[in-house]
């Protein structure tokens, strides 16, 4: 029964995820793309969690939560890579935002030889658009385990 949840609440998740992040290439609408996509991942924890208790696994609800945020996190790093060119040829150019990253960040791609100016690129988008992946899937992971535990205690 968690897996059902675990499957249904990460492809409701997935879904409406991927719609805020293709929403997020335009750039008025960006600001307000990371808060829907933060609620969609708790959304999908919450039906998982939510299916997964009433499916009689009375403490299954932060675990489905947490595989269907899981999975959310993961569809949506795949759409944000593939849109990656797409919201680089809208805004020009990355430099900006580059720029905008915390003076130690800026130190360790010093440190390791790499230019700035080289990533300013539609590969250069692609690669932070990775690197934040695995920073998706684990706040992801976090916001589907608080949805699926609302469903459990509401259940409860």
């Amino acid at each position: 029964m968690i897996a059902r949840g675990i499957l249904r609440g990460g492809g409701v998740g997935a879904l409406l995820a991927a719609a805020f992040s293709v929403l997020g290439v335009i750039p008025v609408c960006g600001y307000a793309a990371l808060p829907l996509r933060a609620f969609a991942w708790t959304l999908g924890g919450y039906v998982g969690g939510r299916l997964a208790v009433q499916g009689g696994a009375r403490s299954g609800g932060v675990a489905a939560g947490l595989g269907a945020g899981i999975i959310a996190g993961v569809v949506d790093g795949v759409v944000n890579v593939a849109l990656a060119p797409v919201r680089f040829k809208l805004a020009g150019d990355m430099l900006t935002s580059l720029y905008l990253l915390p003076k130690p960040i800026l130190d360790i791609f010093a440190n390791m030889g790499v230019d700035l100016l080289a990533l300013n690129t539609v590969g250069g988008s692609i690669f932070f658009s990775v690197l934040l992946c695995g920073v998706i899937w684990m706040f992801s992971g976090v916001l589907g385990a608080l949805g699926g535990g609302v469903a459990q205690a509401l259940a409860d």
